[in-house]
Order: structure tokens, then C-alpha cells, then sequence
């Protein structure tokens, strides 16, 4: 009976090929992950920045009190955020139309400006 002098295995090798093959769905799932927060992010900044305009646009213009709020909550969210409004006329009885974009990712909220 012989015995081997030196026994080497090939536990690294199967170590590093598993770790591989069970760390490939991480970056995909990072980037889904991302794309979901931006689309959560732009849905609530949406929500709350036309809320926020319509209850202040006595104040000032439903343009500018919009920047205020999409400002404020873009950078509390940890996000660059652009939008757009569309009111028509914006006299008492028309559709506030408001668009906000953060990344990829974009969200409709429409709202009707009520006689006070």
C-alpha cells in the first residue's frame, strides 16, 4: 500500500467557482432594485408636490410653488427630479396635469383646482 506524500485538493478552485455562480444575480438585482426606488421616489414626489400646489397656489403660481415642493422633497429623497405642469388655464375648475421625472423612471398625477 502506497501513500501519497502530498495530498492537494481542489476545495479553493469549487470555493471560488460557487461564490462566483452564486454572486452573478446581485448585480442585476442592485439595478432592479434602483430602478423600483426611482419609480417610488417619483410617484411620492408626484403625490406630494401637486398636493402641496394646489394648497398653495393662492400664494403664488401652481408653477412655483411646484419647484418649491419637487425641490424639496427631490433632495429628501436622495434624487434629481425634473417635472412639468400643464393647467391650461389654470382658472377654478381645470385639470392640473403634473409629470415628475427621476431617472428612468416617471409618474402622472392629475388633480382639478376647486372654487374656494
Amino acid at each position: 500500500m502506497r501513500r501519497r506524500q502530498s495530498d492537494s485538493g481542489s476545495a479553493p478552485l469549487e470555493t471560488a467557482a460557487l461564490l462566483t455562480l452564486l454572486l452573478l444575480p446581485v448585480t442585476p438585482m442592485l439595478q432592479l432594485f434602483s430602478v423600483a426606488f426611482d419609480q417610488i421616489a417619483a410617484e411620492s414626489i408626484a403625490r406630494h408636490a401637486l398636493r402641496y400646489s394646489i394648497l398653495h397656489s393662492s400664494e403664488q403660481s401652481i408653477r412655483q410653488t411646484a419647484e418649491i415642493a419637487v425641490d424639496m422633497l427631490a433632495s429628501r429623497w436622495g434624487r434629481n427630479a425634473r417635472f412639468d405642469v400643464d393647467c391650461g388655464s389654470c382658472s377654478k375648475g381645470s385639470l392640473v396635469v403634473f409629470k415628475v421625472y427621476v431617472g428612468d423612471a416617471s409618474a402622472t398625477q392629475v388633480a382639478g383646482l376647486e372654487p374656494r
